[in-house]
């Protein structure tokens, strides 16, 4: 059996997948990587600017489209 950090680390799959990071304050889509996803939230790096608190939809295989709100930069 697993401890519970154990099955955190499982959950939070280290990915590396790109897509299109959609802004809400119309500026053409950017495309960004992956590195964390988890039920509670994404980890994205790309050469992109986004401001704490903006709106953003991402596209994610598997999952769909989903919406969120930056909490750090």
């Amino acid at each position: 059996s697993m401890s519970s950090l154990e099955t955190r680390d499982v959950d939070r799959d280290s990915l590396f997948l790109m897509t299109d990071l959609v802004r809400g304050d119309g500026e053409p889509p950017a495309s960004v990587r992956i590195r964390n996803l988890s039920a509670g939230g994404m980890m994205v790096e790309g050469d992109v600017q986004l401001q704490r608190g903006a709106r953003v939809t991402a596209e994610l295989r598997n999952v769909g489209s989903v919406t969120g709100s930056v909490v750090w930069v």
